[in-house]
């Protein structure tokens, strides 16, 4: 009995073993097969809002003047770290200017701030507190470290605020705010109406109210969204909170002529949607997600939209440009001069979608720039890949290596010291100032009998993913749909 049960297990592993090993797909048991794909799993995206730094770095502003074109007033909040907007209290004031509160000069060179007279209470809420201020000459609600005071008055420095606090028998105190203190206040009249401090963790933001879909003018451009701002000294960053789709209007007028062909609009929208939701806390040391110009996609808002430009954006509303159910990493631009090429080879990213195609459709059409030439001496050569860690004598010789799309892939350059650096991918166009990775370059001499390096060349852009004159051109010449464009530049990839 003992050894019938054993050899009856034995049968039931084997028996096991091979049930399991039946029902392995054919390339699981055979080396010469080639290997299954990875697996990829369709992650639905949660994210609805889209922060765009408008302002930031060297394009900060000392002041943000909003004007609530379609609503009246805003709502005065913070957003928390899940992109959730908090309301602590409002104004009916429609056109309003925030800055740092670091004082300010009069017309009558008259400094104004920033010390104010703080009242020595506490409040438990907005209403409470603006009900407080709108009984003192000057006075107006603040929300400082996570508590509603009032503030009155603004004065230049602290001798002053106490003089003023003596002269009206005031039960209050001097105040200057912290380095994260903001002011906001009516534009024309400079009317102070709310100071926030509230240290580094929150910042001021404003929602515009009214309307269904108020939109704020800022900058010269019409805006859907809020607005928070960030404050570095005197300068503040300006960042649009937008709904994705309100985000894809505001891209696609400005990535693409608001005329084109609708399916070429549509392939741009799930474009820009997906290059979105793929770059969350690109900037995440700054505050926001993405840029609103070409470093990561151009945006101004609602100014430039068309009925095609909404409609494409609309028709495509939710969809993305997806690879076996998985979210792409997209990248487009202006066109590719011939061929695009793969990521591997321009971002060291290498994807199934993301491989080397020719393109014959931008030959069905004339634009800008299509062919270029730059010749470039020595020195300019020098200067330009100096900025970017490199340093070298005059250069003697350059070499490029092509890949099977033509494209230029590496740069060794040699200067007349023997030195030899190497330069690849996306930087064999961006470190040298060219336009495309789609040229030919050569040594030869100009009309003045210089030694200058010729590039000669087509394309405007990296050379990877979608051409947006090639779309253009698949959409008019050849009546290619928005799947097809995508399924062409993408490799297989689809829309849904």
């Amino acid at each position: 009995m003992i050894m019938t049960a054993r050899y009856s297990k034995i049968l039931l592993y084997i028996l096991i073993l091979a049930v399991m090993l039946t029902a392995l797909p054919a390339s699981a048991c055979a080396e010469s097969e080639v290997a299954p794909a990875p697996a990829y799993f369709d992650i639905e995206p949660s994210v609805e809002t889209i922060k765009v730094g408008l302002n930031s770095g060297n394009s900060a502003i000392y002041e943000a003047k909003l004007q609530n074109k379609t609503g009246s007033g805003y709502t005065l909040g913070y957003y928390d770290c899940t992109r959730v907007f908090h309301k602590l209290g409002y104004t009916d004031c429609a056109a309003l200017s925030v800055r740092g509160d670091v004082g300010f000069v009069l017309p009558d060179d008259t400094k104004v701030g920033p010390y104010h007279m703080i009242l020595n209470a506490v409040y438990g809420s907005f209403e409470e507190a603006k009900s407080a201020a709108d009984g003192l000459w000057g006075g107006f609600p603040a929300y400082i470290n996570g508590q509603y005071r009032v503030l009155v008055g603004a004065y230049a420095n602290e001798s002053k605020t106490y003089m003023a606090i003596n002269d009206r028998g005031m039960d209050a105190q001097a105040f200057t705010g912290s380095e994260f203190s903001l002011l906001a206040a009516e534009t024309d009249t400079w009317e102070l109406k709310f100071l926030y401090d509230n240290g580094r963790t929150t910042k001021l933001s404003v929602r515009p109210a009214g309307t269904d879909k108020p939109e704020t003018w800022f900058g010269g451009n019409a805006y859907c969204g809020d607005f928070e701002f960030m404050r570095s000294g005197y300068r503040l960053a300006v960042i649009n909170y937008v709904g994705l789709e309100d985000y894809v209007k505001g891209v696609l007028p400005y990535e693409m002529n608001g005329e084109w062909p609708l399916e070429a609009l549509k392939a741009q929208a799930v474009c820009a949607r997906t290059y979105a939701l793929n770059n969350l806390n690109a900037y995440y040391d700054n505050g926001f997600d993405l840029r609103n110009d070409t470093y990561s996609q151009v945006y101004r808002g609602m100014t430039g939209t068309t009925e095609k430009t909404d409609a494409a954006a609309e028709l495509t509303s939710g969809k993305l440009v997806r690879y076996r159910g998985a979210v792409c990493k997209v990248y487009y631009m202006s066109s590719d001069g011939g061929s695009t090429d793969s990521g591997a080879n321009v971002f060291s990213q290498r994807r199934a979608y993301l491989i080397g195609t020719e393109d014959p459709y931008e030959a069905d059409v004339e634009f800008y720039n299509k062919t270029w030439k730059s010749e470039l001496k020595s020195e300019s050569i020098i200067y330009r890949l100096s900025r970017y860690g490199h340093e070298l004598a005059d250069i003697s010789e350059i070499n490029a290596v092509y890949s099977d799309m033509d494209n230029v892939i590496e740069l060794e350059i040699k200067d007349v010291d023997g030195k030899t650096i190497s330069i690849s991918g996306e930087y064999c166009f961006r470190q040298l100032g060219l336009n495309s990775l789609h040229y030919r370059v050569s040594k030869q001499e100009n009309e003045e009998g210089e030694t200058v390096f010729v590039f000669q060349g087509g394309g405007w852009g990296h050379n990877c993913g979608m051409s947006q004159w090639g779309a253009y051109s698949m959409a008019y010449n050849h009546g290619a749909d928005c799947n097809e464009i995508i399924d062409f530049y993408f490799n297989g990839a689809n829309i849904g």
